[in-house]
């Protein structure tokens, strides 16, 4: 006998084409109208996750969530997912998905009594990357129902099946046949749970789930639907209908646990222009993500800290970075008052993460104990991994002339390179430019290192490695970057050339929705429109420890800088693009062909890293690729993106923009006749962005190099500056 579980659910986007605020609206109503039915029809068990839907009913309506509460302890109303929203699981850090199970799990516990929430619940997001069943399993969850990518998009051996990330971490999957809502007549129930029945299952199982209920925007399951169950409980000969849940599901098929196949790796592609529409979103959500998590490390670090208020400060800052997870919101699929809404929401939570940081660093990190007196420069690293690189700090000098040098504590002097601040500042009358140093930082993790500033300029004595610019060509010791009119042509090291062809930054025609839907092979491969053209190079920065040179330019209509710079003995070279980028139905990719074979490829993702193949699909990845011949490497590092491809011939084309139209959907490519319409309106990633390129190769180029090089890049040493045992302003004293 085959039992269907008919799982009533309700599927609640608390953003999409609306704001927020209707979300919550439509969570009281979903919520109500399905206690209504619990009431009217014992049998019936009703599904339902996302804490922050709970959250919104608790404040919003106490009565009815007392309501729910009883329903949850007769047993017909089922908690699943335990986070606090359906979160995008493609694009946000470890950190970041570890945190919104905790949060949803310590919800549920605390304001519903539960121990825990086995079930993962993720319907809806937009693919699953390879490492989530360890971060299943460490939020104590080893159960998941997922539907995307549906069969057209990954053929899976079965519906039930283990999936086991690439370090051994499993989980029993169920991925939803047809769909999780059947807005349709009772008609489309009865062709769901045919299309249940036929779906290939392991040999021997009998148990598979059908899912109903309007949704979307919330509703859940109808009267008539629910009648339809109770008059075809006998569906077929050998078929039972029963009203259940996800757990009494997961519970019937625990015995046959064994004899499931397994699925390693990502469960991926769906909907892949949501890796980079919406570019400036995910940046900002990017260092939020990071700055909640390093202010977690370091108050862990600070054992006199008050742990309950600051503790306070960076949970509700989680909060808000967790619900801007959302499977709608992240991936810029929603329109853009609710992009706007979430850039304003991420921003603040980031600034409540740093309030808190503010004060653990100056108050509880014992940093201003220190006995190193004077006008003193501290800086921590605020990463899991050793850093080594320039640290670039602002000095507040009251107007006077930088004449001095860095000390460590111990005396020794570091190389120093004054370079142009910030602001701008008419110097005269006393008034000099606010001093901007670079100086040479190796910091291990959590590391805090104090330097004093100390009278008399120190010249810094050039080495061999120091960087210099002659005959249109940026040196060191090791490494050489020559340009030309697509700006970067080659880039050497010790001689061997690294690239195959110029580095290009191409704007390619992408004529699909927001999503890219219907884009064929899951792969951006329309026509070049427009290849990025420059002028010569221009010194902006000039010293020992540091070069930087200019090279103005154009793609398409849009005005493009792009700024190269090499440090004293660096094997990485470092490039910055600006753009005020305005092109639209396009994707804006910097293509990197390396001067070797490629015979692998290797992608940073969440969690971990991950081989894949040369395919040319658009895949996420979090910011770093490394392409291996016999001989040579190449690893590609983009911090401020999201995505990447790889065709056969073994080239990087990293995603920088994708300038598409705010939560247009449509499965087929935007007709000629529309584009000129939805062009009046502003695309997603138009107007000014700044993006980070850099490339390092061979021996330079080992995952932890990479590891270090990136969290440099994204999250630079805090930094600040303080005096002790002297006066700030002695130095304006009549002597």
């Amino acid at each position: 006998m085959l039992i269907v579980h008919m799982i009533a659910n309700a599927h609640l986007d608390p953003v999409w084409l609306w704001h927020w605020q209707r979300g919550a609206d439509e969570a009281l109503a979903t919520c109500r109208a399905a206690c209504d039915l619990l009431d009217d029809y014992p049998e019936v068990v009703f599904t339902r996750g996302e804490a922050w839907v709970y959250e919104q009913v608790r404040t919003l309506d106490p009565a009815l969530f007392e309501r729910i509460r009883g329903h949850i302890q007769a047993g017909r109303w089922v908690v699943v997912n335990g986070w606090w929203v359906q979160a995008d699981t493609n694009l946000p850090t470890e950190d970041a998905l570890l945190a919104t199970a905790r949060l949803g799990q310590a919800w549920f516990r605390e304001h519903l009594g539960l121990p825990k929430v086995p079930v993962a619940y993720l319907v809806d997001s937009f693919g699953h990357g390879a490492y989530l069943p360890r971060m299943l399993r460490q939020s104590g969850q080893n159960r998941l129902v997922m539907m995307r990518p549906q069969p057209h998009e990954l053929t899976l051996p079965s519906c039930l099946f283990r999936w086991r990330s690439p370090d051994g971490h499993e989980v029993v999957t169920f991925r939803i046949v047809g769909g999780y809502v059947c807005n349709g007549p009772n008609s489309g129930l009865e062709e769901r749970v045919r299309l249940v029945v036929a779906a290939p299952r392991p040999e021997g199982v009998e148990h598979v789930m059908c899912f109903y209920g309007v949704g979307d925007h919330g509703g859940g399951p109808t009267r008539e639907a629910v009648e339809w169950i109770r008059a075809h409980r006998d569906f077929a000969p050998n078929v039972r209908l029963e009203f259940s849940s996800p757990p009494r599901f997961f519970d019937a098929v625990e015995k046959d646990t064994e004899r499931l196949p397994v699925v390693t790796g990502e469960l991926q592609m769906h909907a892949v222009g949501c890796y980079s529409v919406c570019g400036g979103l995910k940046r900002e959500l990017r260092a939020a993500e990071q700055t909640a998590a390093d202010g977690e490390r370091l108050l862990a670090r600070c054992p006199t800290a008050p742990e309950g208020e600051l503790r306070g400060e960076l949970t509700s800052a989680w909060r808000t970075i967790c619900f801007n997870q959302f499977h709608d919101i992240l991936p810029g699929s929603s329109v853009p008052e609710a992009i706007e809404a979430a850039r304003r929401q991420v921003g603040a939570a980031r600034e409540q993460a740093e309030r808190a940081i503010y004060v653990l660093l100056r108050r509880y990190s014992g940093i201003a104990e220190r006995d190193v007196r004077g006008h003193r420069l501290h800086f921590v690293n605020r990463t899991p991994v050793a850093v080594s690189g320039l640290g670039d700090m602002e000095v507040w000098f009251d107007w006077q002339a930088w004449r001095h040098h860095l000390e460590t504590a111990d005396g020794r002097i570091l190389p120093l390179q004054p370079i142009p601040a910030v602001s701008l500042m008419y110097e005269g009358a006393g008034t000099n430019q606010i001093p901007r140093l670079l100086f040479p930082l190796t910091l291990a993790p959590g590391e805090a290192l104090t330097l004093r500033v100390v009278e008399g300029e120190v010249p810094t004595p050039a080495t061999p490695g120091d960087p210099f610019f002659r005959d249109g060509v940026l040196r060191n010791g090791r490494m050489a970057v020559h340009f030309g009119p697509r700006g970067i042509e080659q880039v050497t090291r010790e001689g061997v050339p690294l690239l195959g062809r110029p580095l290009q930054l191409l704007a390619i025609g992408d004529a699909s929705d927001t999503w890219a839907h219907g884009v064929a092979f899951v792969r951006f491969d329309g026509p070049v429109l427009a290849t990025a053209q420059f002028g010569p190079p221009e010194i902006v920065v000039q010293g020992p420890l540091r070069v930087t040179v200019r090279l103005d330019g154009q793609i398409g209509s849009s005005a493009v800088r792009l700024f190269v710079s090499l440090d004293r003995n660096a094997t990485r070279v470092d490039a910055r693009i600006e753009t005020l980028y305005r092109e639209a139905f396009t994707v804006l990719k910097a293509s990197v062909a390396p001067a070797f074979e490629t015979q692998t490829r290797r992608d940073r993702v969440g969690g971990g890293w991950l081989d894949r193949g040369m395919d040319g699909c658009e895949r996420p990845v979090h910011h770093a690729v490394t392409l291996r011949g016999a001989q040579q490497s190449l690893s590609v590092l983009f911090p401020d993106s999201f995505a990447a491809d790889v065709p056969y011939t073994g080239s990087v084309r990293v995603t920088l923009l994708r300038n598409n139209v705010h939560a247009y959907s449509s499965y087929v490519r935007l007709p000629e006749e529309e584009i000129p319409g939805l062009r009046a309106r502003f695309g997603t990633d138009d107007g000014p962005a700044t993006l980070r390129l850099s490339l390092m190769a061979d021996e330079d180029a080992g995952e932890a190099a990479i590891e270090s090089a990136l969290a440099i890049l994204q999250r630079p040493p805090w930094s600040w500056d303080d005096f002790r045992g002297v006066s700030r302003v002695d130095a304006h004293s009549i002597k």
